[in-house]
């Protein structure tokens, strides 16, 4: 009778439980280093349940695992991006240590013949359940031959394939510049300005920028052309690997 009176009222709505997650949802990004690499592991926050994703967790775990505590955040999953070790090094350990799954994309992981505890591997784009989280996984290969984003409300995580200032590189075994065209264009069909983009790195830009943004700014999103991307990204005689202009 109560729910009925609820469906009744003019205020009823049955999106108000996802507009309520969203105000109460925070990223935390958790800014990690090893020797000369830098990357970012992010914590997706209910702060209304304390659920929590921890995407690409790698080198710190003191580090990360006390800012799971600062929030008091209990982890539902980990999220691998692709299987470069600066991005899982600490997937098997903090599984353990938090009784929770890992998601990676199945052609990632039996590309790259990655193994973990608890691994569970993704084969479509269907929506993640985790308790009162949703992931919604957007596969796109290209910087590895099974990289994956997700989506987790308005945030996107990328990994290597998407950065504020450029893309991942196309060098190593199973990359794939043409993949990795599509994969950005892929990105341009499902994602809408008010979307944050969370990268693996930062090459001057900090995490969290409008994708709006990247539209204006990054110059492998302006281009349209298959052959012109593939020709720019694969360039000769760059100043490094992530010289992106």
């Amino acid at each position: 009778m109560q729910e009925e009176r609820k469906r009744r009222s003019p205020f009823y709505s049955p999106d108000r439980a996802v507009i309520r997650l969203q105000i109460h949802f925070r990223v935390v990004p958790v800014k990690v280093t090893h020797s000369n690499f830098t990357n970012y592991c992010y914590i997706a926050l209910n702060q209304a349940t304390r659920e929590s994703v921890v995407v690409d967790p790698a080198w710190e775990l003191g580090k990360i695992e006390a800012t799971l505590s600062a929030y008091g955040a209990s982890v539902r999953a980990i999220l691998l991006t692709h299987s470069h070790h600066d991005h899982v090094s600490l997937a098997d350990v903090l599984a353990t240590r938090q009784g929770c799954p890992v998601y990676m994309s199945e052609e990632e992981a039996r590309y790259y013949g990655f193994q973990c505890s608890n691994l569970r591997l993704i084969r479509s784009e269907t929506p993640l359940r985790l308790g009162s989280l949703e992931i919604m996984p957007i596969l796109t290969p290209g910087h590895t031959k099974g990289s994956v984003c997700y989506l987790v409300g308005d945030n996107l995580f990328t990994g290597d394939t998407l950065f504020a200032e450029g893309c991942g590189m196309c060098t190593g075994r199973g990359a794939d510049p043409h993949a990795l065209f599509d994969s950005l264009q892929k990105l341009k069909h499902k994602l809408s300005s008010k979307n944050k983009i969370f990268p693996g790195h930062s090459y001057g830009m900090p995490p969290g920028q409008f994708y709006s943004s990247l539209l204006e700014r990054n110059i492998y999103l302006m281009l349209e052309d298959r052959s012109r991307f593939v020709s720019f990204r694969m360039r000769q005689n760059q100043t490094g690997l992530m010289a992106f202009k």
